[in-house]
């Protein structure tokens, strides 16, 4: 086919099966973006290729920048950061995109999940403790559409504007649902998760503003269209 460009967007996101399966998120999120990469560089492809902001520990309290440095707290976090790495090493021109809390239609995401576990039961326990920007999938397109029409290249936070933790971002969801909910603050330690995640992990998206002049509009807003839709 010959592409122009080639979107990676495979990788094992099953934060706690990586724990479980350490060869299997090495082979996918790893040698499987450096061999995409290789590919791309022999035939002079251009490549974007999707991270994440588990590729940072979260002991920051202002978002972060492109610039910061990686500390990854688990298996997926560092076999993602590791995929980045082969990327920029293999690869003259690579845009990398990391973003974070997606969820868009075609598969469950946290919205599906927590909406269904309401309904049945009334009441749903979230965590209160991890911060982030949740991220409807659908605002990425225009954003990366123009990094790729500006030719840019390197490293990219692309993030719905504003922040939040998972327990406000249920409320939220509760809210515009007009769904009365028993919404029950938890720790993240009470989950006993086999992978640890990152405490405060929001992406700074000024690069992105400053390179295309675009700003993603607020979670709050994406949700509440997102909503509207299912």
């Amino acid at each position: 086919m010959r592409p122009d460009i080639i979107i990676n967007l495979a990788a094992m996101t099953d934060v706690d099966g990586c724990e479980d399966d350490v060869e299997l998120a090495e082979m996918v999120n790893v040698n499987g973006a450096e061999c995409v990469a290789r590919l791309c560089n022999e035939y002079g492809i251009r490549i974007i290729h999707f991270s994440t902001d588990y590729v940072f520990d979260g002991k920051k309290r202002i978002p972060y920048v492109e610039e910061d440095t990686p500390a990854p707290l688990s298996v997926y976090g560092r076999t993602k950061f590791l995929g980045e790495k082969k990327v920029l090493e293999i690869h003259p021109y690579p845009l990398i995109i990391r973003t974070q809390w997606i969820y868009g239609n075609g598969r469950e995401n946290f919205i599906t999940k927590i909406l269904r576990v309401a309904e049945k039961e009334g009441r749903v326990d979230v965590v209160n403790d991890q911060f982030g920007s949740p991220t409807y999938a659908k605002d990425l397109a225009e954003p990366i559409r123009l990094l790729i029409d500006l030719k840019k290249t390197g490293i990219y936070h692309v993030v719905n504007s504003g922040i939040c933790s998972w327990y406000d971002f249920a409320q939220e969801i509760f809210t515009r649902k007009n769904m009365c909910v028993d919404v029950v603050p938890i720790s993240s330690t009470q989950l006993k998760r086999k992978a640890k995640r990152p405490a405060f992990s929001s992406l700074s998206t000024e690069k992105l503003k400053r390179d295309t002049g675009y700003i993603l509009r607020s979670w709050k807003e994406a949700l509440a269209e997102y909503l509207n839709q299912i």
